[in-house]
Order: C-alpha cells, then sequence, then structure tokens
C-alpha cells in the first residue's frame, strides 16, 4: 500500500451532506472550496451515472486537459473493442463514452453514501470503492461490475484525474468476447 494511503476506511455517507456545494459555470460542473470527501463521491458519481445515456455530460465534471484512466483495460488483446488505457481531455472522454453508451445501456452507479473511501494523506486526492448495474445492449442481459478508483481534484475544484481499477473478466465475459471453459 503506498505511503500516501492510511489504513483507516470508511464509508462516505459518514459525512454527507444533503446537497453537495456543485456550480454550474459556462456549461461546466465545479465543486465550491470547502468541499468534503462526501462531496467529492457525489460530484464524481454524478459524472458517472447515466453516461450510458448521456456520454457528452460526463466530461463537463473534468478539466479540459483532464484524464480519465482504466488501468486494466485489455487493448493489447482485444484492440478492436475500443478499449483505451487513458482518455485526454474532455473531447476524447466524450468519444470514448459515446462509442461504449452503444454498447452499455442504463448504466447506474451504487448511491456515493454506500461507497468506502480510503482515506489519503495527499491533499485532493481521493480513492473510492463503488459498484455499478446496467444492461448490454446486444444481448439485454445485465452487467454489473466493481471499481476502485483514485481520483485527484484540481484547485479550480473540477477533477484533474481518474485512475479507475475494474475486473476486466466480467466485462470481456459479458460481452461475449471470452468463454469460460469446462
Amino acid at each position: 500500500m503506498s505511503a500516501w494511503v492510511a489504513a483507516a476506511v470508511f464509508s462516505v455517507g459518514a459525512n454527507a451532506q444533503a446537497t453537495p456545494v456543485i456550480k454550474e459555470r459556462g456549461g461546466l460542473y465545479y465543486l465550491a472550496p470547502g468541499y468534503t470527501a462526501a462531496d467529492v463521491a457525489n460530484f464524481y458519481w454524478r459524472s458517472l451515472n447515466g453516461w450510458s445515456e448521456h456520454p457528452a455530460e460526463m466530461a463537463k465534471y473534468y478539466q479540459k486537459d483532464g484524464v480519465y484512466a482504466l488501468a486494466y483495460a485489455p487493448v493489447d488483446d482485444f484492440p478492436n473493442v475500443g478499449f483505451k488505457r487513458a482518455n485526454k481531455g474532455r473531447q476524447e472522454m466524450t468519444d470514448y463514452f459515446t462509442n461504449f453508451s452503444k454498447q452499455l445501456g442504463n448504466l447506474r452507479y451504487s448511491d456515493p453514501k454506500t461507497w468506502t473511501l480510503l482515506q489519503t494523506t495527499q491533499k485532493g486526492t481521493y480513492v473510492f470503492e463503488y459498484s455499478s448495474d446496467g444492461v448490454i445492449r446486444a444481448t439485454n442481459k445485465p452487467y454489473q461490475q466493481r471499481f476502485i478508483a483514485i481520483l485527484r481534484m484540481a484547485k479550480d475544484g473540477q477533477i484533474q484525474s481518474v485512475r479507475e481499477y475494474w475486473d476486466p473478466y466480467v466485462a470481456l465475459r459479458d460481452f461475449g468476447l471470452i468463454k469460460k471453459t469446462q
């Protein structure tokens, strides 16, 4: 475990406010100064939740040159599926999630009040554990995934970067790209 991650784990909902301080400016979203870890969780959740129906909304929570990285994306073994390890900038994020919205539908993330936060000592850095449920459009079968994300907030109140970890086996299996052996 990195030196900047403390051993303490607690529920994000423990200090959750009823309404996080989210400001809209020029069609983009920002957290107002003085936000809490619960506010960051809610802000990140808002960026994720429903991207399968509205993929262009996600990037509005990120800095212009923000990064959304998928550390375990199986790009080497499945180059034609559309996986990317890093999406840099709002347009690249929008393009990526627009492409994947053709494959995933009704994607909903667990309530941020139920997320686990691993406390860090690095200012502006948050580590969340959460899950999602959705539907694979081609088969109408359910898709469920668990995540751990390392999120860095910028001083302006937008997301600077996210490095998300998920189980590629679940995605590859559920999308029919690999099959279990007997």
